[in-house]
């Protein structure tokens, strides 16, 4: 179900989100060796080197370990604060106090961003498991992100 409000914003460890396997394209995203080295990078970690942000495609352009790692700080600061408005709480702090390149901060905006954001799909007889996002869930295993926001 499509995230609606911030109340729904969760942090979670990648490792426990399903695996991305409905990518049809671009090809840096699939293939056999692509799906057995997210598989492992998922279970064994330590085996499989990080992947720098790297120009074959633009989800894989971002620097998720970057973003993933600023979202879940702020995100997590935000719900212990109590604050309400947690997207535009992130995105204003982002814009005012991080040095980052304008694909960082937008790879932030989709991961906190109402109705942007990763989204499972909770029906079991769907075979789709995301509503939107496996992109950037398989560009976050690929680079090694232990945590993200859904």
């Amino acid at each position: 179900m499509p995230q609606t409000s911030d109340e729904e914003l969760q942090i979670v460890d990648i490792a426990r989100l399903p695996l991305p396997n409905e990518i049809d394209g671009p090809d840096c995203m699939i293939g056999p060796w692509v799906w057995v080295r997210r598989r492992m990078r998922r279970l064994v970690p330590w085996l499989i080197p990080r992947q720098d942000p790297r120009d074959c495609c633009c989800h894989h352009q971002v620097d998720w370990r970057q973003a993933a790692e600023i979202a879940v700080r702020l995100v997590r600061q935000a719900q212990t604060i109590g604050i309400d408005g947690i997207e535009n709480y992130v995105l204003d702090t982002v814009a005012s106090n991080e040095d980052l390149d304008e694909r960082t901060e937008t790879a932030i905006g989709l991961l906190v961003g109402a109705g942007a954001g990763i989204q499972l799909n909770d029906d079991p007889d769907d075979p789709w498991r995301y509503f939107d996002g496996q992109h950037r869930v398989a560009a976050q295993l690929d680079q090694g992100v232990h945590q993200t926001i859904i």
